[in-house]
């Protein structure tokens, strides 16, 4: 018993060191540096981690997660926006050369059956979300750039059009769509941008999981951004020319 009594007390004792060991307190801030990692806190991360398996609350918990990634995508687009919008009203030639660049585009387009409108946009719109995403894993600097560069061409066609009808025809012409397009549009430069820190974070010697995260992006694009712009798509073509024409 004496015996047994010893063992049990060292084997306390032993537990004890060893949670108390330096080398336990590294890997325990180890863990804890790693949760925090996802920006913007670990308690987003963790909701987040914790509701993939109910899709539902899987939605919520990403976006929670990833906002503050398309939030600064959004602010860049606007930015540029402006920036594209005052670039028009300052060389109108410009303008009016990017306008005849692109009314040759899509004038051929515009001629065709509304259904296959409906599919162009919406390809158009998947394929450059899908490219925001993934050439994320590129630092994130390229879809920082595409999010730049379409801000800035469409604020140049809104004041192109507003110069010939008006400021409100333009929100008519897009709030209808525009509030479910720009949002999904956002959300995949986002988790590009996201994508893109991840790669930096690795390449500084930071852990991180650069396949999972590639993989929960692409579930939450092909789950949640995919069917959305398909009804973004659905509204632009047959919802929102009939708002237009009441005007």
């Amino acid at each position: 018993m004496e015996r047994e009594d010893d063992y049990n007390s060292d084997e306390r004792k032993t537990g004890v060191q060893t949670a108390g060991t330096p080398e336990g307190e590294m890997e325990n801030r180890g863990y804890a540096a790693e949760e925090k990692d996802f920006f913007p806190g670990s308690s987003a991360a963790e909701a987040w981690h914790d509701s993939r398996k109910d899709p539902k609350k899987g939605f919520k918990g990403y976006l929670r997660f990833i906002w503050p990634y398309a939030l600064l995508m959004a602010f860049i687009f606007f930015v540029f926006l402006v920036v594209g919008y005052y670039s028009a009203a300052s060389f109108p030639s410009m303008a009016e050369t990017l306008r005849e660049s692109f009314s040759s585009r899509f004038a051929s387009i515009m001629t065709m059956n509304p259904l296959f409108i409906m599919f162009t946009i919406f390809l158009n719109n998947a394929f450059l979300s899908l490219l925001f995403l993934v050439l994320g894993l590129a630092l994130g600097i390229l879809p920082v750039i595409f999010i730049a560069f379409n801000g800035y061409v469409v604020g140049v066609i809104v004041y192109l059009i507003a110069q010939e009808r008006g400021m409100f025809f333009i929100l008519l012409g897009l709030l209808p769509h525009g509030i479910l397009e720009l949002p999904m549009v956002f959300l995949s430069a986002g988790i590009g941008l996201r994508l893109g820190y991840q790669v930096f974070s690795a390449l500084i010697g930071r852990p991180t999981q650069i396949k999972s995260e590639f993989k929960e992006g692409l579930t939450f694009y092909f789950h949640w951004i995919l069917p959305l712009l398909l009804v973004a798509a659905i509204i632009e073509t047959f919802i929102t020319p009939v708002i237009l024409r009441s005007i």
